[in-house]
């Protein structure tokens, strides 16, 4: 088990381990409560913690229950040294785990269990500052050993070797050189430099890190799943029941740090007093309950809008938290056709994006626009590369320089069957029909054979990192970030990862590494140009739109105001009860 293992390779103190390292070090950045600062343009100074609020602000609390249909549970594992993180994960990882950094509604960080932090000079070395009086749901202390342990659980070196699921906290570990504890300081220090790492354990990285406690009991090797079991988190809710590939049932947690007594401006506890989520894949299913009183909030299209809101109910959008793409796997390969650059970009070509966005979505939902894995809301998005246009012929004619027979090119050699792997998604409503109709199109103008298999997140990632689906596709959607370098970092800056080119390009990873290195952010932003025309033209990703995700919401819901860039149900705080 990985928390065991560990739990016997780190001893804690105030001190802190300091590892041996051939290399240098890491990354970090700075905030206060009221005037937060982005992690690129931190100037390394340190914040100060927030003031004191004599009086706390009464939150008035509904005893009624908030029911949520989601179409994704992941892992349904709150144990984040495993799993880290997932879109589908994220809704109910979220709710439970307090994170070390939270942020606002215009996606500035700001300090949350971690009271303030600081980036060095040379950009290499993050220091994170742990306030006093936060709790865990057992009403115990967050301690600064708490966070050291967390901290070195996910990131630490030798957590890639251990590491089931989460390929972020894979990839840092990789870079990983120091995780130290200096009293009530955390600091952590990578072999090479990488700004966004206060990014990534914020509440608007692209995953759900948060605090855990330091204490052997919960991760008892002979009791399989023991934390998952009964999670002792620090989010503003609780686990009380849990049925797996079906309900978890949480109840209200009065001390939630995030309150005026520990000096913040804002309440973010929640307003009722108790939620069930329920995992309803069907979107027929979910709107009927919407409809009849027994869901009060689910992932939706613009198709069933009509239907919502004739009984009293109404969409709610988020802000593009969604990037929709097809990634070819294993294209390193030379047995497979993708490893040929013309076979991947015949196959981007034959993708009607348009047709997609009014068949499926709507130019409500679906922005076809852009090509980067950023959205037009964040910054590292570079509005002059745009999805590739619809262009069969183009296409064919591509195929059949590459060799393979289309209805232009009898004579080619067969391309073989082609499979698409994708998912329900909560992130990407009609994900799966999208993924038919690309299908569909392959089929039609270039004469391949395509199968659609639809299986959980989690079953086809193992399988995809495994190397099981090298020459296959992934059709799915992946959450915007605020900063492109959280996820480039991942996605492309790890050359031990074989589910992408990284290490068959040295080109696209030193442009990675250049810019995850760069604090300015003006100067990072013109990296990403040269690191965006390299992906379009050499086609390792297909880019096809980005998605304002739709929110079904019945009328017991009287407020809610989601996150931007958050493709989960998210700012659970906001949410008020009539």
């Amino acid at each position: 088990m990985m928390n065991q293992w560990f739990k016997k390779s780190w001893k804690f103190s105030f001190t802190g381990l300091i590892l041996a390292s051939l290399f240098a070090v890491a990354c970090g950045s700075a905030a206060a409560p009221e005037t937060a600062t982005d992690t690129s343009a931190s100037s390394g100074a340190a914040s100060s913690a927030p003031k004191a609020v004599s009086e706390p602000a009464e939150t008035e609390v509904n005893p009624g229950k908030l029911t949520i249909m989601v179409g994704d549970l992941a892992t349904e594992r709150f144990d984040i040294g495993y799993v880290g993180g997932s879109p589908g994960g994220a809704n109910y990882g979220r709710v439970v785990h307090g994170m070390l950094i939270s942020q606002n509604a215009n996606t500035e960080m700001l300090p949350g269990i971690a009271e303030a932090w600081e980036l060095s000079a040379d950009g290499l070395t993050t220091t994170f500052t742990i306030r006093e009086g936060a709790k865990f749901h057992d009403g115990s202390e967050i301690t600064p050993e708490d966070v050291l342990w967390t901290l070195r659980n996910s990131f630490g070196p030798g957590a890639h070797e251990l590491r089931t699921a989460d390929s972020t906290a894979a990839a840092i570990s990789r870079l990983m050189d120091t995780i130290e504890l200096s009293g009530n300081n955390v600091s952590v220090t990578t072999k090479q430099p990488l700004v966004s790492f206060s990014g990534n354990v914020s509440e608007i990285g692209d995953k759900w890190y948060g605090m855990m406690p330091a204490r052997d009991e919960l991760y008892d090797d002979d009791a399989a799943l023991a934390y998952d079991q009964n999670p002792i988190a620090a989010g503003p809710m609780s686990l009380v029941d849990h049925e797996r590939a079906s309900v978890m049932k949480f109840e209200r947690f009065d001390d939630f740090y995030y309150q005026p007594a520990n000096g913040f401006s804002e309440d973010k506890r929640v307003k009722f007093q108790s939620l069930d989520m329920f995992l309803v894949q069907e979107e027929s299913t979910r709107v009927a309950a919407l409809r009849s009183g027994e869901a009060d909030i689910v992932p939706a299209s613009l198709a069933v809008r009509e239907q919502i809101e004739k009984d009293g109910g109404r969409l709610v959008f988020g802000a593009e938290g969604t990037y929709v793409y097809a990634w070819m796997v294993g294209c390193y390969d030379p047995a497979v056709a993708c490893n040929d650059k013309r076979v991947r970009q015949a196959l981007d070509f034959a993708i009607d994006k348009e047709l997609l966005r009014d068949t499926l979505y709507g130019e409500e939902v679906f922005q076809v626009k852009g090509w980067s894995i950023v959205t037009p809301s964040t910054y590292g998005y570079t509005p002059a590369i745009d999805p590739r246009p619809f262009d069969p012929a183009k296409a064919r004619e591509l195929l059949g320089d590459a060799g393979y027979k289309t209805p232009d090119h009898p004579d080619g050699k067969d391309f073989g069957p082609l499979i698409i792997n994708t998912w329900p998604a909560t992130g990407m409503p009609n994900q799966v029909e999208a993924a038919q109709l690309v299908a569909d199109k392959w089929g039609r103008e270039l004469g391949l054979d395509v199968e659609v298999r639809v299986a959980d997140s989690t079953g086809t990632k193992k399988r995809q990192k495994a190397n099981e689906l090298n020459g296959q596709i992934l059709w799915r959607e992946n959450e915007a970030r605020k900063d492109a370098t959280i996820n480039t970092s991942s996605g492309y800056g790890d050359p031990e990862r074989k589910i992408n080119q990284t290490h068959s390009d040295p080109e696209l990873f030193r442009i990675v590494q250049e810019a995850r290195a760069v604090i300015d952010l003006e100067k990072r932003e013109e990296i990403y140009k040269d690191l965006y025309v390299r992906l379009r033209e050499e086609t390792y990703q297909f880019g096809v739109g980005y998605v304002n995700i739709p929110w079904g919401v019945g009328p017991r819901v009287e407020t809610w105001e989601p996150y931007p860039l958050s493709l989960w149900v998210s700012a659970y705080h906001t949410i008020t009860l009539k």
